[in-house]
Order: structure tokens, then sequence, then C-alpha cells
């Protein structure tokens, strides 16, 4: 099977936009807290669907064909 990194990535995101939230509630810095707020939707939004597509994936039964990417060259 083929890696997307798909779960990595949802947890960039949400570690940029906690970045950003702490940044800017230390530095007391209105833009990075601007940003945040306009950050905050995409990424836990993607994370969401990351999350919950890799759960739901791993409960289908799986079929006995491979797929191509599962044949050994």
């Amino acid at each position: 099977m083929v890696k997307t990194y798909k779960r990595e990535t949802a947890w960039a995101l949400l570690a940029g936009l906690a970045a950003l939230c702490v940044y800017g509630l230390w530095k007391g810095d209105q833009t990075a807290l601007e940003w945040a707020k306009l950050f905050t939707v995409p990424a836990i939004t993607f994370a969401l669907a990351a999350f919950g597509l890799d759960a739901a994936v791993k409960q289908w039964p799986h079929s006995g064909k491979k797929a191509p990417q599962d044949y050994n060259r």
C-alpha cells in the first residue's frame, strides 16, 4: 500500500496552529492570533478528515484481491 502522509500532515498543521496560538498569547501579538483564527477551521477540518478516513478504512473488510501497488515487481 502507498503511504499518503495524511495523518502526519494533519499533525503538522495542528502543531503549526498550536505554535501560532502560543506565540500570539506569549508575545501578545494580535497578528499571530488573527492568523491562528484564520487557520483554525482548515487545519481542524483536514485533521478530522484525515483521522476519520483512516479509522473508517481500517474497519472495512479486505477483499481477497490485491491492489496493483501490492504486487512485487
